[in-house]
């Protein structure tokens, strides 16, 4: 089932978000029980002002044309989002209201509104929201409030097949309105990289050559060369190593759960990133998956793995340096250059009083995708908001036209909060653990298979 233009194993990406909407703007104040509401024109329009006027459709009619969106993030000011909440709002004639809540508490204070009858109509898709949350009946299926929509031109027969891919027990929870072949990066200095005369990691990829081992022997000569140098990389490192060889360390194919924590492939790429750990060029900053921006931009380190997010954090916080960014390096023995995926969209939860609405509101979001004009008015709104560079934003969004690329989706988040523990105990450890808690690979999986397989056993079938 490897073969170019098909996604493989899809189930929702271990990253928290893609990397383009504003999911990253940071937590907010606990939800309380009154939205914050807004009229048409935005409160950031001097930073970022939007016209849609064109894109307005006054024959478009909804019985009820007001949303309410829970979440950390206020979705109305982002970037990438703003022009759709400005379309529906003016086409509509109402107001979607944005309900804030801590990021810690989302998923508790959401299980609640579920229960006490007072549903939002939006919330963010979570790391587990397939299969987890939709087999525990947390949202609506959204099978015939998607009906009139699908025949439009924006929902093409792969973006049909994305849907059916993500459909569980024949319900239609997740309508992804944008997908990207980049979800997390590995950034680096190119003011640095040149000073120090080593090859820039754009230009390998660019040429072909960008693979684990010249991704080593970059690390090993940034290191060799920069006495201040702590190590290669920080931050993500593991997960995308793995998703190199074509496969996830498990899967969701048709419905079918497919674990492949065991196999040949997965344990080659654990040994490099062994003998990465052993050589000192995979450091652990604070925390598991640390982000922290600051070893980076004062040349501890050649690389941070990261999410895609967190590029235009570097645009904004140094503006005196200049960063690159490219894709983990393929695997030197796989088939094909296998690229990680991230889908994104707004899930709708049970008890949502206004499903129609919000089936209307994803499908205008997938219009902004498709339509060049409309495109275009997102793309400068995604400039202003988020401060890349044109050279950056153009390579961002090459990534955007998914049939170029051949994905694998990792789907070890999607099923339980302990299993990803699970995991990211193991990716951890195999990274980045030194001293007496470090573990072999064939030892951390002989460990926790037994439980591994105990979380996947309701899946199975």
């Amino acid at each position: 089932m490897k073969t170019r233009k098909k996604i493989i194993s899809l189930a929702l990406c271990a990253s928290m978000v893609l990397g383009l909407t504003a999911c990253s703007e940071g937590g907010g104040n606990p939800a309380s029980t009154a939205a914050t509401t807004t009229s048409n024109t935005l409160d950031d329009d001097i930073k970022n002002p939007v016209s849609i006027d064109e894109f307005v459709d006054d024959t478009a009619t909804l019985e009820n044309p007001n949303l309410v969106y829970f979440g950390f993030y206020d979705m109305r000011v982002a970037g990438d989002i703003k022009p759709g909440v400005k379309i529906f709002e003016e086409t509509y004639g109402g107001t979607i209201d944005y309900l804030q809540v801590n990021w810690a508490d989302r998923m508790d204070r959401l299980q609640t509104l579920i229960a006490t009858g007072d549903s939002p109509d939006l919330v963010d898709k979570e790391n587990l929201s397939f299969p987890y949350l939709m087999n525990k009946n947390v949202y609506k299926d959204m099978t015939e409030y998607f009906e009139p929509y699908m025949s439009e031109p924006q929902w093409t027969d792969a973006y049909k097949d994305l849907i059916e891919r993500y459909s569980w027990k024949g319900g239609h929870y997740f309508y992804p309105f944008t997908v990207n072949a980049l979800p997390n990066c590995l950034i680096y200095s190119t003011d640095r990289f040149e000073s120090l005369g080593l090859d820039d990691p754009k230009e390998l990829y660019d040429n072909g050559m960008w693979d684990w081992n010249s991704f080593k022997s970059v690390m090993t000569e940034f290191m060799r060369k920069n006495t201040e140098a702590l190590g290669g990389i920080q931050g993500i490192v593991s997960s995308d190593i793995f998703l190199s060889t074509g496969h996830p360390l498990i899967g969701v194919d048709d419905g079918k759960v497919i674990n492949n924590i065991s196999t040949p492939d997965i344990d080659r790429a654990a040994n490099f990133l062994m003998e990465l750990r052993k050589e000192n060029y995979a450091v652990r900053g604070e925390g598991m998956w640390s982000n922290e921006p600051e070893p980076l931009a004062t040349g501890k380190v050649a690389f941070l793995g990261v999410g895609q997010w967190k590029i235009t954090d570097f645009c904004k916080d140094y503006p005196d340096q200049t960063f690159g960014f490219v894709p983990f390096p393929r695997d030197p023995m796989a088939d094909k250059y296998y690229y990680n995926i991230t889908t994104f969209s707004y899930m709708v939860p049970s008890g949502a009083p206004n499903p129609e609405g919000a089936a209307a509101f994803i499908n205008i979001m997938r219009s902004c995708q498709v339509d060049p004009e409309l495109k275009a008015v997102v793309n400068q709104s995604i400039m202003n908001d988020k401060q890349y560079s044109q050279e950056q934003f153009d390579f961002l969004t090459s990534f955007d036209d998914i049939d170029n690329f051949d994905l694998v989706v990792e789907g070890c988040y999607g099923f339980s909060s302990e299993l990803s523990d699970i995991i990211d105990t193991m990716l951890t450890n195999v990274a980045f653990e030194q001293g007496e808690d470090q573990r072999g690979w064939t030892q951390l999986r002989t460990e926790q298979e037994g439980a591994i397989d105990a979380y996947l056993s309701e899946y199975m079938n």
